[in-house]
């Protein structure tokens, strides 16, 4: 028997690189620009900042599963096109905007409006391209990459966000995020001819919607994975945009130290997917992905008790370690759990669990953040501890403790 020839299954294709680089500048600007939003929310009061990252996630959670029907009928490229297109034209507009009138509340809720609408459509179909670019073996080691490119970027991103956001606010950050943006189109196009494309059969919109669901929540695996995730993604998404700054506003820092304590959970993230990138995944990855949880609730532990910056930004890279161990492990079983003619849609149902997440709690950990008996280090001590509750629950599952990369 002749053996399998190694290098075809081992090497992951140019073209995956050509895109992540594009990803990776994108990114760049995204962070940029989230933390931006987030920076100009936070001067109003925790419930302004909850309401703003309330209508972002409102119409992104409303859209996506037909964001990801629309991305697996017409082509995750062509819809990935067109979304960082509009995110160009946006945010280049707001760089006049925001000069001619400021960063009023109702230009932030406008532009959190309209952001969440694209992101519908530019979320299922960028995070589907890993998937159809590479060998399905090879997905871990893919999204580790993308993981180790992006924190490189982030670490980078949010520190320059914060000094751009402490020198021309969001004026700058618009600026920058569209430069980012117009990176991606071009390599967009680039890529755009021989890209591949998985294109879904010519059905009605609302029965693809319906067998994209049925897909994602008629499996055990692909079912323990999403609930996990959604539980996790109310608990931890909300710390870059929305919590970190209000501590750091708590702790008299200036938006520059904001970046930074950003920085340090990105860091944290990328150390284990530098882990992942040049060894592999670990062979369990669904039990890892629970000590993942339960090693974010102990950063976050440090993030609500500890004062001083450099015990703070330490916490905060340990909290980074438990996410990316948890997403590192977690993603690529679930993008491995369906097959690739339903990638865009998966996408879409786990982009809008995680959103309705965080239609939940923006605005309750902003509220609770603002009371006087609880404040932002109770909000987070009480985050800490519901991470060690989820990672605890999840060992007990055999289907996620037991779980192994297909």
């Amino acid at each position: 028997m002749t053996p399998p020839a190694e290098p075809d299954t081992q090497r992951i294709p140019v073209r995956y690189w050509i895109w992540l680089f594009g990803a990776a500048v994108s990114l760049l600007g995204d962070l940029t620009m989230t933390f931006a939003i987030g920076w100009s929310a936070s001067q109003h009061g925790g419930r302004t900042a909850g309401l703003v990252l309330l209508l972002a996630a409102a119409p992104r959670a409303a859209l996506l599963l037909i964001g990801g029907a629309v991305g697996d009928r017409y082509g995750a490229p062509k819809v990935l096109l067109a979304s960082c297109t509009a995110m160009f034209l946006l945010t280049l507009a707001l760089v006049p905007a925001t000069l001619a009138v400021g960063e009023p509340v109702w230009l932030l809720l406008a532009t959190a409006l309209v952001v969440g609408v694209i992101d519908a459509f530019f979320l299922p179909s960028s995070r589907s391209m890993p998937r159809l670019l590479v060998p399905a073996e090879q997905v871990p080691r893919a999204l580790a990459s993308f993981q180790v490119t992006g924190v490189v970027f982030a670490v980078t991103g949010t520190a320059v966000g914060g000094v751009l956001v402490g020198w021309l606010g969001l004026t700058a950050a618009s600026g920058f995020d569209a430069l980012t943006f117009g990176v991606m189109i071009v390599v967009l196009l680039v890529l755009r001819e021989p890209a591949p494309e998985q294109t879904g059969p010519r059905t009605g919109m609302f029965r693809s919607i319906a067998v994209g669901i049925r897909m994602a929540f008629g499996r055990p695996l692909t079912r323990a994975l999403l609930i996990t995730m959604t539980a996790a993604a109310g608990l931890l998404m909300p710390l870059d945009a929305l919590l970190l700054p209000l501590l750091a506003r708590a702790h008299g820092w200036d938006a520059s130290t904001a970046g930074l304590l950003v920085a340090s959970r990105s860091l944290g993230v990328g150390v284990i997917a530098l882990r992942i990138l040049t060894r592999g995944a670990f062979p369990r990855p669904g039990m890892f992905a629970a000590f993942g949880l339960l090693l974010a609730g102990v950063g976050l532990l440090g993030l609500a008790v500890l004062d001083p910056l450099p015990l703070t930004i330490a916490a905060g890279v340990v909290s980074g370690i438990g996410v990316g161990t948890f997403t590192g492990h977690v993603l690529p079983l679930l993008m491995n759990s369906v097959e690739r003619e339903y990638q865009s849609r998966l996408q879409s149902v786990v982009v809008l669990c995680q959103s309705l997440a965080l239609v939940v709690m923006n605005p309750v950990l902003g509220t609770f953040a603002d009371v006087d008996s609880v404040g932002i280090t109770g909000v987070c001590l009480g985050i800490a501890v519901a991470s060690i509750l989820i990672g605890l629950i999840a060992l007990t599952r055999p289907v996620l403790r037991n779980a192994t990369v297909a």
